[in-house]
């Protein structure tokens, strides 16, 4: 079992099926016929890497990174049922507490302060937006989705990919990408699980006497990199990143040393990358890591939070088995502009 960014083509981090295989060319997947790397009529051409920054013009403003703390302030009360949009800004906090700004947040000229609505771009060997708003119509959500030129970004081997979005903004994100003419690629629907930090904190971690948990560093990307089903070109770098900036957990065997499950936090500051090795599953290892990650995040004060592939019935299970409840659903969306 793995977390996959975690249905035909998963994204790194909501819980994909165990039994997914083969690599798209976008990495993290089969390509099924609509999938970037497979053939597909009217596809524009594939683009080297362009990064657009901010300008006047764009109506995707950057929020100063004095304002996050007013924004995370504004999602604290609705952390009980978005714990990932509350959690993101604090992790972006966090990173750049530690001097890193790899999550550029913005906002449709800075309407932010009024209806909540932000997005985040995380640029590293993959691109990766969050959305979220308070206002229920998604209005300046659509607006900046169909107007911004700042998502006119891609790799020779990954497409853009829209994040964990709310089933509730996911058409209307779709109807701005329709109407300047981009092209839908695959569309991923996931449930969101999520348990109260209490409840977390109350996780018994109590380790088979063949094993321990230790905490994960960026040189146990190699192997998790090796064993992932959905790599891709840099991807080991991606993951290193992760280890670098958030905490990931793994399950050692004694006898050994040998990694044989693990979690890392993901830039939502939540659950994923989620996954045993093939030898030692059924062994209860991902609950074991998952518990052990989920108290840790607890410990932040967050709400723990993972997506679960809707076809996924051993991660649904696992999840519903360590208390976590079903909030909604939703959409993991590679898209091309």
């Amino acid at each position: 079992m793995e977390m996959v960014h975690f249905l035909t083509r998963p994204h790194p981090f909501c819980l994909a099926s165990a039994t997914t295989q083969g690599e798209g060319k976008r990495g993290r997947g089969p390509a099924p016929p609509s999938a970037p790397g497979a053939e597909t009529k009217n596809r524009p051409p594939t683009q080297k890497k362009i990064i657009m920054g901010a300008t006047e013009t764009d109506i995707l403003v950057d929020i100063p990174e004095d304002d996050l703390p007013k924004l995370a302030e504004m999602y604290e009360p609705h952390k009980e049922w978005a714990p990932h949009a509350y959690s993101i800004i604090k992790t972006g906090i966090e990173w750049r507490q530690k001097g890193n700004n790899k999550l550029l947040f913005m906002s449709p000229n800075n309407c932010w302060k009024k209806d909540g609505t932000f997005f985040v771009l995380m640029q590293y060997y993959s691109i990766d937006i969050f959305v979220f708003t308070l206002d229920d119509s998604g209005e300046n959500a659509y607006e900046a989705m169909l107007n911004t030129r700042r998502f006119n970004i891609s790799y020779t081997d990954r497409l853009p990919l829209l994040y964990s979005v709310h089933r509730k903004l996911h058409p209307v994100l779709m109807k701005a990408i329709k109407d300047r003419q981009g092209i839908i690629e695959i569309a991923t629907p996931c449930y969101m699980y999520s348990i109260s930090k209490e409840k977390a904190m109350e996780f018994d971690i109590e380790c088979p006497p063949d094993v321990y948990i230790k905490k994960l560093d960026p040189s146990h990307a190699s192997t998790v990199n090796s064993v992932w089903p959905h790599r891709y070109s840099n991807s080991e770098k991606f993951v290193a990143f992760l280890l670098t900036m958030n905490d990931g957990y793994g399950v050692f065997l004694k006898s050994n040393d040998e990694l044989v499950s693990w979690i890392i936090v993901t830039m939502l500051g939540q659950l994923g990358l989620l996954q045993t090795k093939e030898a030692h599953k059924k062994k209860g290892y991902a609950a074991l890591v998952t518990r052990q990650l989920s108290k840790k995040i607890a410990e932040k004060g967050f709400n723990v939070f993972g997506t679960v592939l809707v076809n996924n019935v051993a991660s649904i299970r696992l999840f519903e088995k360590l208390g976590f409840r079903s909030l909604e659903k939703s959409v993991y969306t590679i898209f091309s502009l």
